[in-house]
């Protein structure tokens, strides 16, 4: 019987088309764009290869973040179900984007989860199948339909500690399945004779004949014809054409979203030696070392919160040192090969800002208020640093601009009010003060101590002290 297909059948311009998508996506994680990248980018990446088991992991870990933490059923309750409809669906194509839409909306929907991995197993995609199945665990590590599906699609590469795993929870909650008794005990056996197998002698005999018997090894399988996991197969093209950054780069990505950053780091270093110093290698490489030096300053914190242990300040304040610096090495490299990007000239005003350049920092936000989405909240950063350096009408003047451009009631609305009503008092302009602060006040009375403002505004106005 010949072996299912591993890699969707589509076009080497259409691979490179996804490539492409999914890398920009990846940046727009990394800015927390995680709305932007899953309707662009991330989704029709999915969508357009199935198979692609990086796709899938890194469109969940992107919902994820875009939704927080776990929300409660009842949040989902209208979309809970919503993949259901493609159960009754022959085509496994139309199951799968039921699947998908179901999981953008919900990215805990177990139903949904158990209908992607069906459908890619329908297509082919035995191995990304199985990542549906360990995202409904993970979603509900429980649920009876998540585990049978998993185990089952464990025990086929062999995995049984996993498909025991599985099938333990499985049975805790129907003990009295008899079909599920019984395929625990095979699983027992099973697990015996495959490391019995392992086991026989050198294994050179072995291997041989099985090899022999397939008429070589599957491009997806050892020599025993274990499959290979999805990181050993993409090792193995390294060993067969180590010239293809495009391997080590799948790789570095992949560890990427792991938070694995010491591998990301190893495959993306290999990149930029591949690529001879491409830019675009420099800035993932650049990207991978920031996120490593963040996750070590948060490791030294949560364990100096816990511990209260004195020793480790320095190293904290150290790497946090470290982790600014390379903060501002990543956004100089950017600005350098994307000058026009509005995003990292605000993100390196920021910086700026908190060096107390604020000279350098107008510049900067000055620049990025081209764009229009990112009017407002440049204006309000210039009006701080002109505040900074003692210009107060140029401040005033931006803040009320700020006021103007910023068209939601949100935290930035509030915040450029309540800025332009303090600056006012302090310049002694009360009836400004006031109108500002009355503004606020219909919004939000409670934001810090506008109350108090307004009080003295008034004491002001009437001529009081």
């Amino acid at each position: 019987m010949s072996n299912p297909p591993t890699e969707s059948t589509i076009s080497p311009a259409e691979r490179e088309k996804l490539q492409k998508l999914f890398a920009e996506g990846n940046k727009q994680m990394m800015k927390s764009g995680f709305q932007y990248a899953d309707d662009i980018y991330l989704t029709p990446c999915v969508l357009g290869d199935p198979a692609n088991i990086l796709y899938f992991k890194t469109f969940l870990a992107n919902l994820k973040k875009k939704f927080g933490e776990k929300k409660k059923k009842g949040f989902f309750g209208s979309v809970a179900s919503s993949s259901k409809k493609a159960v009754a669906s022959k085509k496994p194509e139309e199951k799968f984007k039921a699947a998908i839409a179901a999981i953008r909306a919900n990215p805990w929907d177990v139903r949904a989860f158990l209908d992607g991995g069906d459908a890619c197993s329908e297509m082919g995609y035995a191995e990304v199948a199985l990542e549906y199945y360990r995202a409904a665990c993970d979603a509900e590590p429980m649920d009876a339909d998540a585990n049978w599906a998993c185990a089952h699609a464990l025990r086929d590469i062999a995995d049984y500690d996993g498909a025991i795993t599985c099938m333990n929870r499985y049975i805790k909650t129907r003990p009295q399945d008899k079909d599920a008794l019984r395929f625990r005990g095979n699983l027992d056996v099973e697990k015996t004779i495959h490391k019995s197998k392992v086991a026989t002698g050198d294994g050179s005999q072995l291997r041989d004949a099985a090899a022999q018997a397939r008429g070589g090894i599957a491009e997806d399988e050892d020599v025993m014809g274990r499959k290979l996991t999805y990181i050993e197969q993409v090792e193995r093209q390294i060993k067969k054409n180590p010239e293809d950054i495009s391997n080590y780069l799948t790789l570095a990505q992949y560890y990427y979203q792991q938070s694995d950053y010491d591998k990301a780091e190893e495959y993306l270093v290999k990149c930029v030696e591949k690529s001879k110093q491409a830019p675009d290698m420099q800035e993932r490489l650049l990207d991978a070392q920031k996120q490593k030096l963040l996750a070590k300053v948060l490791k030294l914190k949560e364990e100096f919160e816990t511990t209260r242990n004195k020793e480790l300040v320095q190293p904290f304040n150290e790497t946090k040192a470290e982790y600014e610096e390379k903060n501002l090495e990543l956004v100089k490299h950017r600005i350098k090969h994307h000058p026009s990007h509005s995003g990292y000239r605000f993100e390196y005003g920021m910086l700026l800002r908190k060096q107390k350049l604020f000279r350098e920092a107008i510049a900067e936000f000055q620049i990025a208020q081209q764009d229009v989405t990112k009017k407002g909240e440049c204006l309000l950063a210039i009006g701080q640093c002109f505040q900074q350096i003692q210009q107060h009408t140029l401040a005033m003047k931006h803040y009320q601009e700020a006021v103007k451009a910023i068209t939601e009631n949100g935290d930035e609305k509030k915040k450029a009010l309540y800025l332009t009503a303090k600056l006012a008092f302090d310049m002694k302009d009360y009836e400004t003060s006031k109108k500002y602060g009355e503004e606020l006040a219909m919004l939000d009375f409670a934001y810090k101590d506008l109350g108090d403002l307004l009080d003295k505004v008034s004491q002001k106005l009437l001529g009081g002290e």
